[in-house]
């Protein structure tokens, strides 16, 4: 007896191995493939031409202001200040938009806009580029201009200025949050503040009749009585905000030094994930599945195997409620669904005339045009789904230039993933790319721009993580040098 266990146990380690060995062999032929090699050879820091017209512009107007700033003795007035200090702005907008008022995060985004413009003239810094900058610079530009040829530019412009303001939010994080300590600080004030939020959605959900409950279909869903939308007035923009927090949860629970700070980070994660759960926003459950897919196979590409067992396994441990929400997906019995279908066909039927300029940013001006093209008379502030969405924003330009920013993020993260090979240094840049995948694929199903409050935190989200990659890309660079000395 207890020899055939033995020889079976032999057989089984044999069998594993050689699956081993088999999946380790695919893994190499796939990285030293040319595509791969092609998409992870991107060049950190763009050539930037210090004679070009932009750039002697720039530091023509930055230079001029510090002699300025030094006759008028501004500059020693202000050294020490919290006003040349951008990255405590910086870092307030992103942790607290959540629970601020649009316009006081607005406010905040400005004084960051502010401190770093009287950094670089009282310190005379030069701006530090990313080869990102100028595709969300690009964007930026194409929405000011679609806010300006708008089919109705004041109902365009709060909309368009806003988005603006929070796209170039981008700027601000990659400049200032700028070392180890300040990106971690910002973490950390991002997740304590999601777990604050998740705790008030708790209260909704324990106390639901103070609250509003319009988001529940009654003839599907009779066990679902409540969805929790916290601070962010809908169920599905609060999980979009958790699906960019989250996966950093995750990372500072890995990387935390003391058992304290990872019990603290383990009840932030459980609380965010237990509220994104009451959000029954099946849309979000998918991009979170997407999101722990992401991080678990960028942390070890072995987990890949064990994600498509824990698919098959998942039926017959999720709740009933939660796994109605997930065979709900598609059935245009849903009031949800068949609400949504209406509005994609009514929007692109619209697309076909505006496909090429779009009619301009904002709810105002999606409301002049698309009622005339509406499926089955049904009204819609905006046409949940973010792709959609910026197509009839700004056109077919703006929808190219979105694409190939999230083209070149996922190279440049790939990229920084790939080659820094300490676990600490690249969790985080793996949960900022795990985020983001999370984020779009939800962004199919919703408008995930919608609140602006949640907007900034995905542009806070793509900068900090890009600080991250460049952090990768030059401790790379860091080891070459030191090899070659």
């Amino acid at each position: 007896m207890i020899e055939q266990i033995l020889k079976k146990n032999v057989e089984q380690s044999r069998l594993l191995g050689a699956g081993q060995s088999l999946w380790d062999a695919l893994g190499r032929q796939a990285k030293e493939s040319r595509i791969i090699q092609w998409f992870l050879q991107v060049r950190e820091i763009p050539a930037i031409s210090k004679n070009s017209i932009f750039t002697r512009l720039i530091y023509g107007i930055l230079d001029g202001c510090s002699v300025l700033f030094d006759r008028l003795h501004l500059t020693a007035f202000l050294r020490g200040s919290i006003f040349v200090q951008p990255a405590i702005w910086c870092i307030l907008a992103a942790a607290l938009a959540p629970v601020l008022p649009t316009m006081a995060v607005l406010a905040l985004v400005m004084v960051s806009f502010g401190t770093l413009f009287l950094r670089l003239v009282c310190k005379k810094e030069r701006i530090r580029y990313h080869i990102l900058t100028k595709y969300v610079l690009l964007y930026a530009l194409v929405y000011a201009i679609s806010t300006l040829f708008s089919v109705s530019f004041w109902d365009s412009l709060y909309g368009g200025a806003l988005s603006v303001a929070f796209m170039l939010f981008f700027v601000v994080v990659i400049h200032s949050v700028n070392s180890e300590k300040k990106s971690n600080v910002m973490l950390f004030l991002m997740v304590t503040v999601g777990a604050v939020v998740a705790l008030y959605g708790f209260y909704q959900y324990a106390n639901p009749a103070q609250f509003s409950g319009v988001w529940v279909d009654q003839d599907m869903f009779s066990s679902i009585t409540f969805r929790v939308y916290s601070t962010l007035g809908n169920p599905n923009v609060l999980g979009e905000y958790f699906l960019l927090v989250l996966p950093f949860a995750a990372s500072l629970f890995l990387t935390s030094k003391n058992w304290q700070s990872r019990v603290y980070f383990l009840i932030c994660g459980c609380m965010m994930l237990l509220c994104l759960v009451l959000t029954y926003s099946r849309g979000c459950y998918l991009g979170f599945l997407v999101s722990v897919a992401a991080f678990l196979v960028l942390l070890d590409k072995r987990f890949l195997l064990l994600g498509i067992l824990g698919l098959f396994a998942l039926p017959f441990v999720l709740p009933e409620t939660i796994l109605d929400r997930f065979l709900s997906i598609g059935n245009m019995a849903d009031s949800s669904t068949s609400y949504r279908v209406n509005i994609w066909l009514g929007t692109i039927d619209m697309l076909k005339d505006y496909w090429f300029s779009g009619i301009g940013p904002g709810m105002g001006a999606y409301n002049k045009v698309y009622p005339f093209y509406a499926y089955n008379s049904v009204s819609a502030p905006h046409s949940h789904n973010l792709f959609l969405q910026i197509l009839c924003d700004t056109g077919i330009c703006g929808l190219l230039v979105f694409a190939a920013m999230i083209w070149m993020f996922y190279r440049i993260g790939f990229q920084g993933v790939s080659v820094e090979k300490r676990f600490g240094k690249k969790l985080h840049l793996i949960a900022g790319i795990s985020a983001i995948s999370g984020f779009l694929v939800q962004s199919l199903s919703d408008y995930t721009f919608y609140n602006y409050r949640v907007m900034l935190a995905f542009w806070a989200v793509l900068g900090l993580t890009m600080v991250f990659g460049r952090r990768c890309m030059r401790s790379r660079t860091h080891k070459k040098e030191t090899v070659r000395t």
